[in-house]
């Protein structure tokens, strides 16, 4: 089923999950860091809460007890993973993303990444996928550590302040619960989330739940 656009006077996009599916390559990079560091890997429950959240957050949960040197260690290994895991797969942008970036820049519309990624994931991903063809690099947000992260809205609202508008003046992309709700926090016009098949929905008039990019008419 199709679903219209609408119109806004910015759109803010999350990166992982939403313009780059990587949820599989995530899940297991992060898998197997738990599995190396506690015994265990992580378990469904456990991924849908830390999903969307930074690296820092994800493993002081994972280890509390270890000092802030060790834990930058921890996530140094499961992003070096991360990225061997993406690059022996097919790295393209999702489904319906360069279609609805490409009408969106044709269109004069003020674009912008607000993302939980770590910066050297996002200095990697910003040549591998050609990024600045749609977003001036000041306005892809990404490895923000002096401000909280999701499910806090302040990663929006800083977004839609460097795009110079107002929050509620914007549509947010998104795919995670947390994501989500730091986007509704944020007062944003509407919220599209791209829903894995299984996860829980989340019930809000201003969330449009859609499979993936390739639903929205951009016309």
């Amino acid at each position: 089923m199709s679903f219209r656009l609408p119109n806004a006077e910015a759109y803010i996009f999350d990166f992982n999950g939403t313009l780059f599916w990587d949820s599989e390559e995530n899940r297991k990079a992060w898998s197997e860091t738990f599995l190396r560091y506690r015994g265990t890997p992580i378990s469904d429950s456990e991924y849908t809460l830390l999903n969307g959240r930074t690296d820092e957050e994800t493993v002081l949960y994972l280890a509390p007890e270890k000092s802030r040197e060790e834990r930058d260690e921890i996530a140094a290994f499961k992003e070096k993973l991360y990225k061997e895991i993406c690059l022996g797969g097919r790295m393209t942008l999702s489904p319906g993303a360069e279609k609805l970036l490409s009408y969106l820049k044709e269109k004069g519309k003020p674009m912008a990444i607000a993302s939980s990624a770590p910066k050297v994931n996002m200095d990697w991903y910003i040549p591998e996928y050609g990024l600045l063809r749609f977003f001036r690099k000041e306005c892809i947000i990404a490895g923000r550590t002096d401000i909280p992260s999701k499910p806090d809205s302040a990663i929006f609202l800083l977004t839609a302040e460097k795009l110079g508008v107002k929050a509620e003046n914007t549509v947010i992309f998104e795919d995670s619960a947390s994501g989500v709700r730091a986007a509704l926090g944020s007062g944003a016009k509407l919220v599209i989330r791209i829903k894995e098949p299984g996860l829980e929905s989340i019930r809000d008039p201003r969330v449009k739940e859609i499979s993936s990019l390739e639903e929205i008419r951009a016309e």
